[in-house]
């Protein structure tokens, strides 16, 4: 969205429906990565990560930009998938990520 950190962008989060099976952002939520040593802090959006698992609660959560963080992770409620498809160094090294979905009849 453009937006910085705080109120604008909680407005985003709080935007998202409560019925979402599969949720796609660009930054990840705050937590599932311990420590970034390329950029010295721990990464990601804690209002995204409250929204995530206090309302939401999707079944996936789909989002790259944290190219080091690639990779599946679940919470027991929700699977976060990183599927950035460059490494740290921009390189296109990491494999596409698919996973199937069934649809309800």
């Amino acid at each position: 969205f453009s937006v910085n950190r705080g109120e604008a962008l909680l407005k985003k989060w709080n935007s998202i429906p409560d019925n979402v099976d599969i949720l796609m952002t660009h930054t990840p939520p705050l937590g599932l990565y311990k420590f970034n040593l390329y950029y010295s802090h721990h990464v990601g959006c804690v209002d995204l990560l409250n929204t995530i698992q206090r309302r939401v609660q999707p079944q996936y959560h789909i989002y790259g930009h944290i190219h080091e963080g690639y990779g599946i992770r679940s919470d027991g409620t929700t699977t976060f998938i990183n599927c950035a498809a460059c490494t740290r160094h921009y390189r296109p090294d990491n494999l596409p990520v698919v996973f199937d979905y069934p649809i309800p009849k």
